[in-house]
This record gives structure tokens, sequence and C-alpha cells, in this order.
């Protein structure tokens, strides 16, 4: 019997190009598949799941994932079960835990690359049986057909072999060639070599690939456990591929996919500050993985400058843009990894995406619509796209600017008046003036990297120029605060987590730091439990605690920590990174979801089950322990943490580090070797690690502090002076040690 999958051949695929091979959950609606890209030729098979009749399956599947469970960069290891005691086909209602335990009725599928194809095998509990199903993906993949028990694709190139027994006999499915596997132990392998082994090989070979993967991989245990693993597991879990381009991205989550021109799913979906943000969490261990997100990303950007609110591969936000948090999410990365690539690929459509903030380019209007050098929002109504998704028709010109935000439905905007000659808010915005002023204050920096230096001079003047107009303009005296204004010149009432975005840019004078931080730290207004919610207690939308009406956000929280670091207020901000992490963490550990926002009254979990930029909470609190930046350089010592922990495997640059730290002590490590050890509680920064020096600021906070370096014998300078001991009281010191070599 033979039955063959019709289906069109991409118009983007071309023969001629090499590409790697890639293998995994690259496309969105399969958590329960495999997509395998063989230079272009995509093959792609899945596991339903039936039960008494019922079938779940593509994002079905995603309401009752039991655990995504470990996974590896490369797909070389990856296990993901779901749990059908969960009713099928509820979508969003479906509990998120059934009551009691879970021992029974849990479906495992566990598979890794090998070679060029994949070896696995799903567990299937007693009721339960599997429907395998190939498919097109994106319909544009190629042929298959059955054949001798067996899959073969075009050719004969790809082949599926069932290695506990031959498949039986197709199931008559109208749009895929399906069998219904009874098999409670069902083994595999799909790819485009032979393979000869048996299923007992491939659980072995996995076992391995695993401990493997778990022996290298970046760990964090003790008192913040799963830390790391939140961010790995997560973002690899949201990889896709685009087809078109052949290039491997994370979207904003994988149920984030918009109709294209036909109406029907398009082949991806960017969104713009997602995708940097991103870029920086999987950063975290794969470094060439946060390269790759970064060219997705900037491929997205239009010849007037605009990187899209987001992106498709057949439609877009011409007309409007998100935060400008490109050249900050760059140069972080360029600390990260090392790569100056990563600097001279990117910097010249960062320097256009910042002209598009500030210039006109064609039908484009700069975000600086009563030209006073601060921004507002806007949409560009002559670029508004034709093609769009249902919800954005006939949206108006308001409600589009807000979406140019990020924060879509933010109150700071529900009464500013949009004005159709500038295409922008009549609001000079402090959130949006701040992100310029990072901006060129970030690109000034890179092109001083890349030695261009009458570049760095230029946005080191315009940077100095916002942030003297954001003091000027945007400071209102008797609230001691940072506010909205409106062009008639009346401050905004509405205080919003993003109106402590002039710490990110750091342009708050010293005078003024100590007014704004009483807003911050008012539980009347944004302390608590919970930090930090989207607007203060005290603004009347706060109690609505939907989307960007009081709840906490992932991107808000990461960018005012880095705002309380550039200040060097350690203690609030290892305070505020361990009430981040917390709040995520209780709902990663508990229900394995990754949440796309939090009540900021309870702490519970809301919006997508699982979105990518969720983990920037673990973040936040992984770069209080550790971090190399361009404002500290390298820098360790986070001052919340009460119990031990262990950071391993870290990689920085070309370097692995690894961290012991407790609310007394810290020791660090550089390939292997210690570097120093202290006890006490401080923060060290700009550490610099020679051969036969070492040396860095210490911030101590307690009341004595005591060194161990690397060498056995040394001097040690403190403040540029000699010391006989090493035990230092509460201060900030400059601290240099030198090896005595006899």
């Amino acid at each position: 019997m033979k039955k063959i999958i019709s289906v069109s051949v991409g118009i983007f695929i071309f023969a001629f190009l090499l590409f790697s091979f890639e293998v995994g959950a690259l496309h969105s609606p399969y958590w329960n598949g495999i997509v395998l890209n063989d230079s272009g030729k995509i093959y792609g098979f899945r596991f339903a799941i039936e039960k008494n009749g019922k079938i779940a399956d593509g994002y079905d599947t995603f309401f009752i994932v039991e655990e995504p469970g470990t996974i590896a960069p490369d797909y070389s290891y990856a296990e993901v079960s779901f749990n059908t005691n969960l009713k099928f086909g509820l979508g969003s209602k479906t509990p998120i835990k059934v009551k009691g335990k879970t021992k029974f009725g849990i479906v495992k599928f566990i598979y890794g690359r090998y070679g060029k194809g994949v070896v696995g095998y799903v567990v299937v509990p007693k009721g339960i049986n599997i429907i395998l199903r190939f498919y097109s993906p994106w319909n544009m993949g190629e042929d298959v057909y059955f054949k001798n028990g067996m899959v073969f694709g075009k050719d004969d190139n790809f082949k599926f072999k069932s290695l506990t027994k031959d498949l039986p006999e197709p199931l008559k499915e109208k749009d895929s060639l399906g069998f219904k596997i009874k098999d409670r132990l069902f083994f595999f392998y799909a790819g485009f070599e032979n393979f000869e082994k048996s299923g007992k090989w491939v659980s072995s070979y996995l076992r391995k690939e695993k401990m493997k993967y778990e022996k290298n991989r970046v760990k964090f245990t003790g008192e913040f456990e799963g830390l790391v693993s939140s961010i790995t597991t997560n973002l690899y879990w949201m990889k896709l591929l685009q087809p078109d381009k052949q290039r491997l991205y994370i979207p904003a989550g994988r149920r984030w996919i918009f109709p294209g021109k036909d109406g029907k799913t398009d082949l991806w979906t960017m969104f713009e500050w997602d995708s940097f943000f991103n870029a920086l969490e999987v950063g975290v261990e794969d470094h060439k993985m946060a390269k790759t997100e970064i060219e997705a990303v900037l491929d997205t950007q239009y010849k007037w400058g605009n990187i899209p609110n987001w992106r498709s591969a057949t439609a877009a936000t011409t007309d409007r843009a998100q935060p400008p948090v490109g050249a900050f999410t760059v140069l972080k990365l360029y600390y990260k990894t090392g790569n100056i690539n990563l600097l001279k690929d990117s910097y010249k459509r960062l320097l256009k995406f910042h002209r598009y903030w500030t210039n006109n380019l064609g039908k484009h209007r700069k975000r600086d619509g009563n030209n006073n050098f601060l921004f507002e929002w806007g949409s560009d109504t002559e670029l508004i796209n034709k093609i769009k998704p249902r919800w954005e028709e006939n949206a108006p010109g308001r409600v589009r600017a807000a979406w140019e935000s990020g924060q879509d439905d933010l109150p700071n905007f529900d009464k500013a008046k949009f004005n159709e000659d500038t295409n922008s808010l009549e609001l000079d915005c402090i959130d949006l003036s701040s992100l310029v002023a990072l901006d060129a204050e970030s690109l000034s920096t890179i092109a001083d990297i890349l030695n261009y230096k009458e570049d760095s001079e230029f946005f080191k003047n315009e940077y100095e120029k916002i942030s003297k107009k954001i003091n000027e303009t945007l400071w209102n005296e008797k609230k001691g605060f940072y506010f909205d204004r409106n062009w008639n010149g009346k401050f905004s009432k509405s205080k919003a987590s993003s109106n402590f975005y002039p710490l990110l840019a750091k342009v708050v004078p010293k005078t003024r730091l100590k007014k704004v931080l009483t807003h911050l730290l008012n539980r009347m207004e944004f302390w608590g439990d919970f930090v930090i919610p989207t607007i203060s207690k005290d603004n009347p939308a706060f109690k609505d605690q939907q989307y960007w009406r009081g709840t906490i956000w992932p991107p808000t929280n990461y960018l005012v920590y880095q705002g309380l670091k550039r200040y060097r207020l350690d203690e609030i901000a290892s305070e505020f990174a361990r009430k981040s992490a917390s709040l995520f963490l209780k709902s990663w550990n508990k229900y394995r979801l990754c949440r796309e926002n939090y009540n900021s009254m309870n702490g519970k979990g809301g919006g997508q089950r699982y979105q990518s930029w969720g983990p920037l909470f673990a973040l936040v609190l992984i770069e209080d322990f550790i971090e190399s930046s361009p404002y500290d350089g390298l820098r360790v010592g986070n001052l919340s943490a009460m119990k031990s922990n262990h950071l391993q495997n870290y990689r920085i640059g070309n370097s692995i580090y690894e961290l012991y730290a407790n609310r007394n002590y810290l020791k660090l490590y550089k390939n292997g070797k210690k570097v120093i050890s202290f006890r006490g509680r401080a923060v060290l920064r700009n550490i610099k690690i020679e051969k036969n020096s070492l040396e860095f600021f210490a911030s101590v906070y307690s009341k004595s502090f005591k060194i161990y370096p690397q060498f056995k014998s040394y001097n040690i300078y403190v403040d540029g002076k000699l010391r006989k001991g090493i035990l230092l009281k509460k201060g900030e010191y400059k601290i240099r040690m030198e090896r005595v070599v006899k």
C-alpha cells in the first residue's frame, strides 16, 4: 500500500545553496513533533496523543504539557512530557495541573540528534495510543511514501524506521500519512543515513548524550535552584526555523506566529524588543545562537530604518517600531561573548535604527514631532501595511503609537492626543527619551570599540544633549520624579515602571537620585513583595491587573534593574534581583511554566504560558552574581543570597567561570583555577586578572571584609598604598594584589 503527500515547493529555497543540517521541534505548532532540514530538504513528523477517541495534536498539546524538560542547544538531547489526565481540547481553559499525583498517564517524548538524523522513543501509558503523522511543515516539505513497513522520502533520501516493529498499515487520513501506534515503548530513527541499531542501543545512546550535556552545561544549584536551566530550557524549546531564510530564530513564543497575506499562519514572526532580549537570554549558554538571533531581528529592518514592532515573512508593522534596545543589548552581548564580529556586523543597521527615531527619512517622520530633542511614540500613517491581522484593522493613531511603545495599554498614553501631521503622540515620553539617550550612548561605545572616532564623538554629544533636555523638561520638581509631558506643557500624572528609565540611561543627577529612589521604595507606589508593577499602586488603573495596567513584566524589570546597577545601588539592586527571580522561579519550579507577566498583588502568573522573554527575571539574578558589562567590566557579588549557591561552566568570552556564594562568602574560579575568595558582603567591579596580579574595585557592605587571593605570597595595595593586612571595613576601595616571586 502506498500513499503520497503532495506539497508545494517553497519558492524561497534554492537547491544550489548549502546549509547545515538542523533537527528539532522547529515548527511552531508542534512541541510533539520533529522537523529535519537538510540543505533545504524539509521533512516533518509528529506524535498526536489519542485517549478515548479524542486526539491532542499541535497547539492542543501546549496545554497538556507536563514538563518541557532537558534540552541541549543543538538537540543532541531533548525530552518533553504530556499529561493525559488533563482534558483535551480546552485550550487556555485547561487547568495548569491535575489535582493529586501525576505518576500515571504521562506520555514521554525523548529524542536526540544522531549524524544526519534523529533517534528517539515515546513512552506511552495504558489507555493511550499515539498517532504518528508525517506532514509538510510550512507546506514546504518533501513528499513521503510508505513501503515495506517504513516511510521513505523523495528519491529515497529520507527514511523513517520503527525500531520496535514494522509500521502498521497507514490510517485513512486526508492531510497526512498516519499510523496508529499501540506500543507502550516505541523506538524510531529518522534521517538521511542507513541505520541498523536497536531500540536498546538508542536508549543507551540518549542516556549518554543527556549525561554529556548535563556535565558541561551552565548550572546553578543551591538557594535559587533552576536559575539557569529555567532560561536555557525555555529558550531552546522556543527555537524555530525560518524556512525561507534557512535560519534558526527564537520568536516571542511558539503561539505568536501571525497570519500571512493569505490569512493562514505565516512562515515566521519576529517582535523587535522581544528578539533583542531573547539574544541576551540564550547567550547565557549558546553564544552562537545569540548572534544568530541578533542577525535575524536586524534582518527585519526596512530601508527607512524601522526594525518593526513585528514582522513576518509576508506582513509587518511598516508604520511603527518597538523600544530601541538594540544597541544596548548588542553591546552587552559583546561583553558576554567577546565576539567583535557581533559589533562589526550589527553597527550599520543599529545606526540606521537610531536614525529612525531622530531623522526624517522619506515618508517616515522622526519621533520628535515638536523638535525639542525629546521623543514621542508614533505611527507613520502613510506607511501602514495593507496586510494586517484583524485586530489591527482600523486601529486609531493613538493606539498604534501605544503599540510602538511595547507597553500597549499603559495608562500613560490613555489621554494623549495623536498628531496626524507629525505621526506621533503630543506627549514627550520619559521612557522613549531615556531609551534614545541610552541608544546614543551605546552606539558611542560601540563606535569607539570599532575605532570610528567621529561617530563615537557624535553620539556622545547627542547623548549629553538628550540627557540635558530630559532633566530640563521632564523633571517635575514638585513631585520629585520624571514624568511624560504634554506638548501644552502639562505633566502627565501617571507613574510607570518605565518612568525609572532615566536610571538606565544614567541621566539622573546625584542631587535627584534620592528623590527618584523614594518613589521606587515606597510600598504605596512601587515597592513590595512583588516588584515592579508597570504602574504605581496609587493609579486608578492599578486594580485592573490586566496586561500593562498594574502587572509585572520581564522587560521592564530587567531594564529597571540595569539602572539600579549603573548607579551602584548594590543593596537595592540585589534585593530587586532576588524578588524578580523568586517571582519567576515559583511558577517555573512548581508548574514548569514561563509566564508572560505576573499579578503584582498576589504574584500569580498571567498571559501566555510560555513566553520567551519570561526568563529575563532569572537573568537579572544571574547578572547580579556575575557579569561582564560596558559599565563595570567583570563584576561579582550578590548581596541578597542567604544560603549556599553554586554557578558552574559560565562562559564569558573564551573563559569559563565558577562561583560559590552565600550571604557572607564568595569564591571565584577562572578556567578551573581559583582567582579570589572573600568573607564579608561586597561587590567587586572591574576585576582584572593577570598571571602575577589581580586588581579590582571593592564596595564593602559588611563591618569586616577579608580577602584571600590566588597567590601564596603577595603584596596588597589599597587605594595605592601598600598594606600589611587584608582586613577592610565598610567602604569603597581600589585594590591591587601582586604576586611576590622569590
